[in-house]
């Protein structure tokens, strides 16, 4: 039996507190260790403690500060690490601002530092992009000291983030994400929608609003819409707080129903209740949206890059996320052409039955660390 830290004291947001909580559902199936947790707050609520046996320790901690001196969080977190001497420390994403001890396995998934050669990138503005390379050199000299193996979740990554830090691909492992557990459940109606009329399309894009998302170009589609009638009514699904939903979408808001931040366990709703997934996405590492929509046998409707292509393969619709033409063009396929709709949704099926389960997922971090 081995005594595992799992630290996930520096996460605050976006895809990665979906990860740490698909994983962290995932260790109560393997039940050979001991796992002490480290819970910064923006995890805390959606682990539920008193469902875990006792080879489960959580400890509720605030983020470690960025800068390195008089870190308290980091002075706790090796306090910690002292009593609980620990064969392995995993951290599910790095950096982590804290250097443990003991042997450290970190994930990356930082898709902004690892795409440059993407358009996004290279047309940031001056001082955007002096801001970025600051925090990306600052970043690379942690990750590259503060850890002795790497995960990643794609090849693509692994060769990038080699590269990145100026390190062997023998010490990045790659393990693909998944979907969380709660998409195997039964769907709960949480009346966030209203009824869909017979005549409607509707596509999801569960995301927060950041520029690299490229949620803004869904304004320039409801523009087109209203001026052009297609025969069909599309409307898309949004997650936005309302203050950034009516500061940015507001002129358009007849044909986004925006429901406002959800949890986790309310996005089978939403993905039942659409007809596909919208991700006009300019930068990313790796989404798990991707293998919910395939999972949902929900069409992917996303952007032609490599980081795409490389979890969905042939099971999605790809545009060109600069062009909205391009966009329109995949839209009105997707939604007048019913064998194209029913061939997007088997390849999906079929390919996220070769991706990992989310057990699957977790054994493979867990052999890592063991190891």
């Amino acid at each position: 039996m081995s005594r595992l830290i799992i630290n996930a004291s520096n996460l605050r947001g976006g895809g990665a507190l979906q990860v740490a909580s698909t994983f962290i559902e995932g260790l109560k199936s393997f039940g050979q260790n001991d796992y002490f947790i480290f819970l910064p707050p923006a995890l805390s609520e959606s682990i539920k403690e008193k469902e875990f046996t006792k080879n489960f320790v959580f400890y509720r901690v605030d983020n470690p500060s960025i800068v390195p001196f008089f870190n308290r969080v980091s002075d706790r977190l090796s306090l910690l690490e002292d009593r609980i001497r620990p064969d392995c420390v995993f951290s599910l994403f790095g950096p982590t601002y804290w250097i443990p001890k003991s042997y450290h396995v970190m994930g990356f998934a930082n898709g902004l530092y690892l795409y440059g050669d993407l358009p996004y990138i290279k047309e940031l503005p001056f001082f955007e992009r002096l801001t970025l390379n600051f925090k990306k050199n600052y970043h690379r000299m942690l990750l590259k000291n503060n850890a002795d193996s790497y995960v990643v979740q794609t090849d693509d990554m692994k060769a990038r983030f080699a590269e990145f830090i100026d390190t062997s691909q023998d010490k990045i492992s790659v393990v693909y994400g998944s979907y969380h557990p709660v998409f195997s459940n039964n769907i709960n109606n949480t009346n966030l929608l209203p009824s869909k009329e017979n005549d409607e399309f509707w596509f999801v894009t569960i995301s927060s609003y950041y520029p690299h998302k490229n949620l803004d170009i869904i304004n320039e589609i409801a523009d087109m819409l209203s001026a052009n009638d297609i025969g069909i009514r599309i409307k898309f699904i949004l997650t936005l707080p309302h203050d950034i939903f009516i500061k940015k979408f507001n002129c358009n808001n007849s044909l986004i129903l925006n429901v406002g931040p959800i949890d986790l366990k309310d996005c089978p709703y939403l993905y039942s209740k659409s007809d596909a997934l919208f991700l006009p996405t300019l930068v990313e590492s790796f989404t798990a949206s991707y293998p919910e929509a395939m999972i949902m046998k929900k069409p992917i409707l996303t952007s032609d890059y490599q980081f795409a292509k490389t979890v969905c393969l042939d099971s999605a619709l790809y545009f060109d996320p600069y062009n909205v033409y391009d966009v329109m063009s995949k839209i009105i396929q997707i939604t007048t052409d019913k064998d194209l709709y029913k061939e997007m949704v088997d390849k999906g099926v079929i390919r996220v039955r070769s991706m990992p389960t989310f057990l699957d997922m977790t054994k493979k971090y867990l052999d890592i660390c063991n190891s």
